[in-house]
């Protein structure tokens, strides 16, 4: 009885600012308007049109969202002090990291080096990474576990919360989650994969024809790492402030 009094009587941990949803929601739908602009006036964008695949603007838009992830984790790495969240963003760093290097081939794209050895015999497109080997355990199935945690952390995790009134599916530590700020990236990839998934399912008597639009569903996916990491670090440095645990 005396603990849940003065449970009752401890002040309420003070609000915590987030990096803002409506301002979130807005970039994603203009990139979103964007790119649909760009394949509806000149299709062959999704191509590289002139050059190589791998050089065309939604690949090149691709390194850079990633390129501004991995600056975004080496710098809430430096601000952060609780072991627990510096191995976090060191798995983040590193996972980005492994993304980017993915999407260049290690630098295949930029130098031209030939593919040889074991690349040239288990990389379907005949490129010095390891998410074209056909069996997808580097590829299909990282993507899904990533999507799947996106979709558990900004919309199960959120609802959750909303009907248990406070208490969501993982609450501590606090970094661990994504908040809703990082919601329209996922909305947004998942729009970009319908015109594939209608494809796939011949909904329609014809083929909607947009060639590697997933390309523009990798935008949003890379694009959430953003988000997560601008929320983390503003929450973080929130926290120092107002003298609560950065470690939660």
């Amino acid at each position: 009885m005396t603990s849940t009094i003065a449970a009752a009587a401890a002040p309420a941990e003070p609000a915590v600012r987030d990096i803002s949803v409506l301002a979130v929601w807005v970039a994603c739908a203009a990139l979103f308007a964007i790119l649909v602009v760009l394949v509806i006036v000149n299709p062959e964008i999704l191509n590289g049109k002139g050059q190589t695949t791998e050089f065309g603007l939604i690949e090149q838009g691709q390194n850079l969202i990633l390129l501004i992830a991995l600056a975004l984790a080496a710098d809430t790495f430096a601000r952060a002090d609780a072991p627990l969240l510096r191995w976090w963003l060191v798995v983040v760093f590193v996972g980005t990291f492994y993304l980017l290097g993915e999407e260049m081939s290690w630098g295949q794209h930029y130098f031209g080096w030939a593919t040889t050895g074991v690349f040239a015999e288990i990389n379907d497109q005949g490129e010095t990474n390891f998410h074209n080997t056909p069996d997808g355990w580097l590829d299909q199935k990282p993507r899904a576990i990533l999507l799947f945690g996106m979709i558990l952390g900004t919309i199960v995790h959120p609802l959750v919360k909303w009907a248990r009134k406070g208490r969501g599916l993982f609450d501590r530590p606090w970094w661990l989650a994504p908040t809703l700020a990082s919601l329209a990236p996922v909305i947004f990839s998942q729009l970009a994969a319908l015109p594939k998934r209608i494809d796939k399912l011949e909904i329609l008597p014809y083929s909607l024809g947009l060639i590697r639009w997933s390309e523009a569903e990798e935008i949003f996916l890379y694009v959430f790492f953003i988000t997560y990491l601008m929320s983390l670090r503003t929450r973080l440095v929130q926290r120092k402030r107002l003298g609560l645990s950065p470690a939660g």
